[in-house]
């Protein structure tokens, strides 16, 4: 996979981002209901899916 330095650097912020909010979700915090429960899931779901797609994320070997 051929990326560039930016483009590897904006899809780890992306995933760094999204394992942050699944943390807060969850967590104890004040924010709860419907809308926190399909947040959460989605934050899962997005990382499940950038993690299988950019295996550099978890740090594992990327040479193919």
């Amino acid at each position: 996979m051929n990326l560039t330095s930016n483009q590897r650097d904006a899809i780890r912020n992306a995933w760094l981002d999204l394992c942050t909010c699944k943390e807060h979700f969850e967590g104890d915090d004040e924010f709860v209901g419907v809308a926190a429960d399909e947040l959460a899931v989605a934050c899962k779901d997005c990382i499940a899916e950038l993690e299988k797609e950019f295996p550099f994320l978890t740090g594992e070997n990327t040479d193919e």
